[in-house]
């Protein structure tokens, strides 16, 4: 019953999101009447290989990051904390001191880890509205490294048991009043904080575009919070903080601190680049002409290959469901447009500060924060990378003593891809209906 359940779950889950695609005019759908089948077809001229290939880079560089915890101080420590559980007696969370955690050897590692990925360019006295960002870093690190701990038991457990076991997957079920209580025994936080970051973090239906992948804990009508330790541990940080405060009360907090995240992030873009080469770099410089002014975010020069590249930084997040994609399609499409108007202006001056720009191409590039995995239309011819991938790009351009134009080129490059996706039709059962989506899977390349 339970998977049947979840297989049920999924699959609405997925019609939903053809649905809003198709009412936001993303996906075409064709009505069968007399075959009973509904069809949902992804738009023409979209390279959807490069959608895919996005996803598996955000992937590669989350994994990249996850790799980067204390695992092997943690599995250390865990083989200490193990010996308390009564494999006789589940389930495993009867068996947790939940309070251990606070003075382990993983937490201060842990906990320096969440400075670099939850809010790096915030100071940890950031005020969230009833938590500061300490307290938040603080919160997540210790819920790891106790659902983790759950996680690391149970993988064990079935690499020698194998799927039937009594321990089963773990799922904790609380009252409100005694899920604040176990928060505030994991983090060492009073209740009332511990009870904030809950509220932020705890799925609302009422929003049809949330998910439990940024709000994972689940409170029942009757009052009941369920938790899967498994889920939480798997999720990536920053992105469900930053989704959960986004589609929470949070959002206006959020909405304030956003320029001071973009400005450190585009200060660390500039220091990437100043100073490279013969590269001369304008951060936010105004340029007037005819009476108007413009301020690109970055206008790289160089004068030896006399090249300019204007730059675009959009902090966004990656997009979990239809709406967020629709909504970064059309921003990304805004973006470019916008950084075609200023290759467009720059051509027409032939003097930027003290540099004589005359005679000199003109380049443009849209920077995000992450890779976007999301459909771009192929009337959109302003590259886009996201930010690591610039960063790289420019120390491998640094290191070899080359200018602008191969910097653009290592951007630009369509290179063979080491996956070949493969679009194929999937069948949903709907009563006596069928749903057919498109779908893609990825099968290796002839060269690997």
């Amino acid at each position: 019953m339970a998977a049947d359940f979840l297989g049920w779950g999924t699959g609405y889950h997925m019609i939903a999101q053809e649905f809003v695609s198709w009412s936001r005019g993303i996906k075409t759908a064709i009505l069968v009447e007399n075959n009973k089948t509904i069809t949902f077809l992804n738009p023409e001229d979209y390279d959807y290989s490069s959608v895919y290939a996005k996803q598996l880079l955000y992937a590669e560089q989350m994994h990249a990051v996850y790799l980067s915890y204390p695992h092997e101080e943690m599995e250390d420590e865990f083989e200490e904390w193990i010996k308390d559980v009564d494999f006789l007696e589940p389930p495993i969370a009867n068996h947790i001191d939940w309070s251990k955690g606070k003075d382990s050897k993983s937490y201060p590692l842990l906990y320096r880890k969440m400075c670099e990925i939850l809010f790096p360019e915030l100071q940890e006295t950031t005020e969230f509205d009833g938590y500061n960002l300490k307290q938040l870093r603080q919160f997540y690190a210790l819920f790891f490294l106790n659902f983790y701990f759950i996680r690391w038991i149970e993988a064990v457990l079935d690499s020698k048991s194998g799927a039937n076991l009594s321990f089963g997957s773990n799922p904790l079920y609380l009252s409100i009043t005694q899920f604040y209580k176990l928060a505030s025994t994991i983090t060492g936080l009073t209740q009332d904080v511990a009870k904030a970051i809950i509220l932020d973090l705890t799925f609302n239906p009422n929003n049809f575009h949330t998910s439990v992948t940024i709000q994972p804990f689940v409170l029942s009508s009757s009052g009941t919070y369920y938790i899967l330790p498994n889920l939480f541990s798997q999720l990536e940080p920053s992105r469900m903080i930053l989704g959960a405060l986004n589609k929470g009360s949070k959002k206006k907090v959020y909405d304030k601190l956003i320029n001071l995240i973009e400005k450190f992030n585009l200060n660390e873009l500039h220091n990437t680049v100043n100073g490279v080469g013969s590269w001369t770099c304008y951060l936010e410089k105004v340029i007037k002409f005819d009476g108007k002014q413009i301020h690109p975010d970055l206008i790289l020069i160089d004068a030896t290959e006399k090249c300019i590249c204007v730059i675009d930084y959009k902090h966004f997040i990656g997009p979990i469901t239809a709406s967020e994609v629709d909504y970064k399609m059309n921003e990304l499409k805004k973006g470019a447009i916008q950084v075609q108007n200023y290759i467009e202006i720059l051509k027409t001056l032939n003097k930027i500060g003290l540099i004589n720009t005359d005679g000199f191409s003109v380049k443009g590039l849209l920077i995000t924060h992450k890779p976007m995995p999301i459909p771009v239309s192929n009337e959109i011819n302003i590259p886009i990378t996201d930010m690591t991938t610039f960063i790289q790009n420019v120390i491998d351009v640094n290191g070899r003593s080359k200018g602008i134009n191969e910097l653009m080129q290592l951007i630009t490059a369509i290179e063979k891809l080491a996956n070949v996706f493969t679009a194929f039709e999937a069948e949903m059962p709907v009563g006596e209906w069928k749903v057919i989506r498109s779908q893609h899977k990825i099968t290796p390349s002839n060269d690997n």
